[in-house]
């Protein structure tokens, strides 16, 4: 089941961040949304890997205050560098009190100026758990289950709260994108989208 919450009404002239935390599907979500609105996809961490360094390995040789600032500042950089409207799938701490004091304002403009998506697997909260620890047990550098319990038990009470549109849903992501982008453009303004060229 696909269930969404529409708070703010869509704006496609603002760049597109897609926000939830870790092991809601962001990523995948980002992936397949992104050629559906004509929009190109950027993942946070992904980036960061690629300009910056591995992302355990910075925390481990900088500590993780260090990384949740250069992880706010480079999301603002990617953001000004685009010369269109893009997708940005943060890093699944990007709005959590545990970033420091300076990132976390810095994040919440960001947010304030981009039209953004929440995605959780559902709104009741222990189904949510059960698929987000699921999910997050099979990656790399997973936490044991108790703390990665402990982990979304903390995260989900704030990103329920956060989102211009919330996205509740473990489908696969192609359904999820594909009911997001039909909530942006009906089927009247479909054929207007599909004659845009790609970003």
């Amino acid at each position: 089941m696909i269930e969404m919450d529409a708070h703010v009404p869509w704006n496609p002239t603002r760049h597109l961040l897609v926000i939830g935390p870790g092991g809601a599907g962001k990523s995948s979500l980002g992936l397949a949304l992104g050629p559906l609105l004509k929009r190109a996809f950027i993942d946070l961490d992904e980036e960061f890997s690629r300009r910056i360094g591995h992302i355990g390995m910075f925390i481990r040789g900088e500590g993780y205050e260090q990384y949740k600032s250069h992880n706010s500042m480079l999301a603002a950089e990617l953001l000004t560098e685009a010369n269109a409207p893009i997708l940005l799938v943060t890093s699944s701490g990007f709005l959590t009190p545990d970033n420091p004091r300076a990132a976390f304002e810095a994040n919440e403009r960001l947010l304030a100026a981009c039209y953004s998506i929440c995605l959780l697997p559902s709104r009741a909260l222990e189904l949510a758990v059960e698929v987000i620890v699921k999910r997050q047990l099979t990656r790399p550098f997973s936490r044991d289950r108790k703390r990665e319990e402990e982990v979304i038990r903390d995260r989900y009470p704030v990103y329920a709260q956060l989102g211009d549109l919330i996205v509740f849903s473990a489908a696969p992501s192609s359904e999820s994108a594909r009911a997001v982008a039909d909530r942006f453009y009906p089927l009247a303004a479909r054929s207007t989208l599909s004659g845009r060229s790609q970003l």
